[in-house]
Order: structure tokens, then C-alpha cells, then sequence
């Protein structure tokens, strides 16, 4: 019965949405739907964007198909479905529109649909706007227009920059459609009870071994790795991947994987551990060269340990150099030339 009821709820959603839609039928389309955002394909795309309409739309084109395997795609879906949540909670009855509004013809008093698109079911669609690439997300507004495929002139583009991707699609419609919307961000339930389980477990084990936390709380050794290695994340790059969102890798279409960005005013969060790794180790070599080798009683086991932490410390140094050279254009110094 639940999967018929399933069934059911899906093939009414689709013939209404298959028709000639007013923005009354979309409203009571979404009260009986449990996603905020609408599907749109190649069955559907025409009747619901060509002739006139009220309403502002916004749709994701997207492909959560394995194959195209889309990182950015699955990155940004759950940032625009919680905009979609938001302004349905905001608006469940849609805007209701007075006749002294309607006569204006307000673009701000019209309400928003947002919709969703998924290649495999909406190839022509996608040929039909040209794509070479997704994510893309469009803006068509409200038309009187009744011309087939006036929509491929009206729409706009929405442009993906490194950022807090919510605020950013948020500002973007707020301006085109001229209305303001509330960000409602859900409770990540699942992260909420890791958090509880480990303020739980660390408070237990500080009262249970209060006596070694505070030896170890005491210990210069502790201390010490603490400070190195918040400075060595600091300066390579944390807060800068903190405050522009950069994200860990980036996937192509194609298989390739890129771990460093040519340019300085880019940088991946692999990045920040590479450079942080190479710190690290090149910071402990150098300890041991100076510190521990002069220590070492024995002269031919002193010579083979300065020679391979010598030898290691060039290597590790210059793959330092080759990163500088990506990161930095015109960069001339060399030892090894990795890449």
C-alpha cells in the first residue's frame, strides 16, 4: 500500500505539472509534495516555461547519475533545496496577490517556483540551452509572451564564485526577483548527536584520568606539538580555506584530479595539508641534523644520518620549490624538478 500510495502521489504530481500551469496549481502542487522543488524534463519543460507566466522560476540543472559523477553538482544540491525549503516555509499558501498589485504588474509581489533537473531525464532540455557543462542554475522571470522558446532569451545565468554558496544563490535571486527570503539552515540531527556523543566521552575520560590530563596539560612536550602544528596550519593556508569555502579537490568531467591551483590567490584544502606535511617533516630533519647527529658517539653511524637527512631534506625542499614554481607564475628556482 506504501509504495502505491507512492506511485500514486508521483503520477498526479506529474500530470499537473505536465499541463498549463497557473501559479495556483504550482502552489497546491507543492502542499502535496514533500520536496520544494518541482521536477522539470523533457516531458514537462514546455508547457511550463513557454507562454505566460506569473511567477518567478528558478531552476537546478544537475546529474546525481554516477557516471557523470558531478562533484559540484552534489556539493550545491542540498545548498539550494534548503533555499527552496526556506522560502515554501516562509510562503505555504504562495503570495497572495491584491488586484491593485496585479494591475502594477510587481514583479516582487509574484511568487518563486523552484525547480530541478536531472540529465538523464531532460537531454533535450539540456541540448535546447546549450550546456557543455553543470552545475547551472537560471532565472526566467514572469512573461506575457506566448512565442515557443521566448524562455532561452529571457533567462540568467546564476555564476558560481568561491564562497558560502546559500548567501550567495540568496543574494542572486533576492535581486532579480525583488523579494526578501529567510534562510532556515535544518538541524544536521546526525552531527548534532556525534557532538553530544563526544562532549560526552571526552568529559568522562578527563574526570576518569583527570591526573594524567593534567600531566600531560603540564608537559612542555604536549605543548610544544600543540604550537607547531597550529602554526603550521596557519601559515599555509587554514583560515584562508575557512573563509573562502575552498573545497578539498577538484573532479573533472574527464577523471582528472587537481590537488594545487596555479595562482596565489587560489588554494585547494589539500593544499593546506601538503604544505603543512612538507613543513612539518623539513621542521623535524632539521632538528635532527642539528640536535640528535652531533649526539651520536659513533662517527660512521653520525655520517650515514647527517648524509640521509641531508639527502632527504634536499629532495623534500625541492619539491617545495616546484610547488612555489606552480603557485607562483615566473617563479625561477629549481633543485629537482618534480613538475
Amino acid at each position: 500500500m506504501k509504495s502505491y500510495s507512492i506511485v500514486l502521489i508521483l503520477t498526479v504530481l506529474y500530470s499537473i505539472v505536465s499541463c498549463g500551469l497557473t501559479s495556483e496549481q504550482l502552489t497546491k502542487t507543492l502542499k502535496q509534495s514533500k520536496s520544494k522543488l518541482l521536477p522539470i524534463n523533457d516531458e514537462n519543460f514546455e508547457n511550463i516555461l513557454n507562454g505566460k507566466r506569473d511567477y518567478h522560476i528558478v531552476v537546478f540543472l544537475t546529474s546525481e547519475s554516477s557516471q557523470i559523477n558531478c562533484v559540484l553538482c552534489h556539493e550545491i544540491a542540498p545548498e539550494f533545496r534548503i533555499i527552496a525549503d526556506s522560502w515554501f516555509k516562509d510562503h505555504p499558501n504562495g503570495i497572495e496577490i491584491n488586484q491593485e498589485e496585479l494591475e502594477k504588474n510587481n514583479d516582487s509581489s509574484k511568487n518563486i517556483y523552484f525547480f530541478k533537473s536531472e540529465f538523464m531525464e531532460s537531454k533535450k532540455f539540456f541540448s535546447l540551452l546549450q550546456l557543455n557543462n553543470i552545475p547551472k542554475i537560471f532565472y526566467f522571470p514572469p512573461t506575457k509572451s506566448n512565442a515557443a522558446n521566448t524562455f532561452l532569451k529571457e533567462k540568467q545565468e546564476y555564476q558560481f564564485f568561491q564562497g558560502d554558496h546559500k548567501s550567495l544563490m540568496l543574494n542572486w535571486i533576492q535581486d532579480l526577483t525583488g523579494h526578501k527570503l529567510n534562510l532556515y539552515i535544518p538541524i544536521n540531527q546526525t552531527k548534532l548527536i556525534v557532538h553530544i556523543l563526544i562532549g560526552f566521552f571526552t568529559m568522562f575520560f578527563i574526570k576518569r584520568y583527570r591526573s594524567y590530563v593534567f600531566i600531560a596539560l603540564q608537559s612542555k612536550i604536549s605543548w610544544s606539538i600543540i604550537s607547531l602544528v597550529t602554526a603550521l596550519l596557519f601559515t599555509t593556508g587554514y583560515m584562508f580555506n575557512k573563509i573562502r569555502g575552498s573545497p578539498y579537490v577538484i573532479e573533472h568531467q574527464d577523471g582528472r584530479t587537481e590537488y594545487i591551483l596555479p595562482g596565489q590567490q587560489n588554494q585547494l584544502g589539500i593544499e593546506t595539508q601538503i604544505m603543512s606535511f612538507l613543513y612539518g617533516i623539513l621542521s623535524v630533519l632539521v632538528i635532527v641534523l642539528i640536535k640528535r647527529a652531533p649526539e651520536i658517539k659513533n662517527p660512521s653511524v653520525s655520517l650515514i644520518l647527517v648524509v640521509v637527512v641531508s639527502a632527504l631534506i634536499f629532495i623534500l625542499f625541492s619539491l617545495l620549490l616546484s610547488i612555489f614554481g606552480l603557485k607562483g607564475i615566473g617563479f625561477p628556482y629549481r633543485f629537482i624538478r618534480f613538475f
